[in-house]
């Protein structure tokens, strides 16, 4: 079964900012302890633009599916209508993860060509 990773950046509106925080603060923990989230983060990036980015990891896509629909996340689309720009909102199905063992696997090899793919683990 594959886990999904949904991604939602907001670039605020003006005097918006914490206004939106609030409002993903406040789905936050009642996201948390729906079943099947494994972990929901806010995120702000620094700089020009200071994006709010909202992450949601869910143990299945039918799990993500049914919160998609409920009426908490009306409250994550209300956020998202106090974007200056149109919200980024990115869900990407997650088939396999690795830790540590991959990076101490990859460095540990001799250097490939750019642009070669590194073959698959067995």
């Amino acid at each position: 079964m594959s886990m999904m990773l949904a991604m939602v950046k907001i670039g605020p509106s003006p005097g918006k900012r914490q206004e939106i925080l609030d409002i993903l603060l406040s789905v936050k923990g009642p996201t948390l302890a729906a079943p099947g989230c494994r972990a929901c983060s806010i995120y702000e990036e620094h700089g020009e633009e200071q994006i709010i980015a909202y992450v949601e990891l869910w143990q299945s896509p039918a799990e993500m599916y049914r919160h998609i629909r409920s009426a908490l996340y009306s409250r994550i689309l209300e956020a998202m209508e106090l974007s200056t720009r149109t919200p980024e909102i990115n869900f990407h199905m997650i088939l396999r993860t690795e830790g540590m063992e991959l990076i101490e696997n990859l460095r540990s090899m001799p250097a490939t060509p750019l642009g070669q793919a590194y073959p698959p683990r067995s």
